[in-house]
């Protein structure tokens, strides 16, 4: 699976990630499915919760949901095309690679929901410079490292 995060989104995260320095952040990931098993990040939702790596699961709250409601709308309920493909969080003092509590959380998420993937997007600035790894989850095999352009 390949995975583009667009230009305006890289920015995005670039200015999040800088404002939140040692603390971790963490979000949703909205996007295109621009051809068999590329998908596109079009739009990310910014949790409004910061702190360490050991902060509780993504908060679903009305700032969500709407987010969630307007991104849905904008795009005329196409599913197929534009959809919630998982979450992305920060690693900004260690690789970015998943923890354990990483990987449970997001299989924990994969097995309440009736999505056939989730992907897990972990990022961090270094040397003034965006970087990270993406990871593909389902219930039937093992995680699998995506190809992810930044």
């Amino acid at each position: 699976m390949k995975i583009i995060i667009q230009n305006d989104v890289k920015t995005k995260l670039y200015e999040d990630l800088m404002k939140a320095g040692i603390n971790e952040i963490k979000g949703a990931c909205f996007a295109y499915n621009s051809s068999p098993n590329v998908f596109e990040i079009e739009e990310v939702y910014i949790s409004p919760v910061h702190g360490t790596f050991a902060f509780s699961n993504l908060i679903i709250n009305y700032k969500y949901k709407k987010f969630e409601r307007d991104y849905f709308k904008r795009h005329n309920y196409d599913y197929e095309k534009h959809n919630y493909i998982g979450d992305w969080h920060s690693h900004p003092s260690f690789d970015c690679i998943p923890s354990q509590y990483d990987i449970k959380e997001v299989l924990d998420e994969l097995s309440k929901s009736n999505a056939n993937f989730l992907i897990q997007l972990i990022l961090k600035i270094e040397n003034g410079k965006l970087i990270g790894n993406c990871y593909y989850y389902n219930l039937k095999e093992k995680t699998i490292k995506c190809e992810l352009l930044l």
